[in-house]
């Protein structure tokens, strides 16, 4: 796989990720199943659309760039921006498209045991959120280990990422206590 597409699959799921849990754990544990629950799934779609936008708005940014190189570093005869420019629209358009679909495969990740205990009827969001605390780190600490080619440097990476999923995850719960005893 191309590694640009590579990096915007990483993006994605991670941004999914660190969003629904922040989310999840920031309002489970002192509001409701459905607010848990809505809030996880906007998130995870609003999220999804600003990365698809922001990753195609960067990716132009850099094209017009290159442009502005490739035009003083070519010969005028051989130099077609247009040419360039719509096969370079064409790839941010699928950088976009991954970087869509990979954050809201991130927040769905996170959203998967609300809805299995949705299913179950089973409303308790301290346990919910716990498991999808605990598949959403394991999928980090496996997303951080792609980076290392060692061993331990795997293992090492994969525990960074999930700690830094944890830190997010922790800070959302005391913004939510602070929230709770405001309200």
């Amino acid at each position: 796989m191309e590694r640009a597409k590579s990096r915007y699959i990483i993006l994605g799921l991670s941004d999914g990720l660190f969003l629904g849990l922040g989310i999840s754990l920031g309002i489970s544990f002192f509001h409701s199943y459905q607010l848990t629950f809505a809030s996880i799934l906007l998130v995870g779609v609003s999220g999804s659309l600003s990365n698809f936008f922001s990753v195609y708005n960067a990716e132009n940014f850099v094209l017009g760039q290159q442009i502005r190189e490739y035009r003083r570093v070519l010969f005028a005869k051989e130099y077609n921006p247009h040419k360039i420019t719509a096969l370079k629209r064409s790839k941010n358009m699928q950088y976009a498209e991954i970087s869509l679909l990979s954050t809201l495969l991130g927040s769905v990740i996170v959203l998967l045991p609300y809805v299995l205990y949705y299913i179950a009827n089973i409303k308790q969001n301290a346990v919910t959120s716990l498991i999808s605390l605990v598949l959403s780190l394991t999928i980090l600490g496996v997303i951080g280990s792609y980076s290392q080619e060692k061993r331990n440097s795997k293992i090492k990476e994969g525990v960074k990422t999930a700690g830094i999923g944890l830190l997010i995850a922790g800070v959302s719960v005391v913004i939510g206590i602070v929230i709770n005893a405001l309200i």
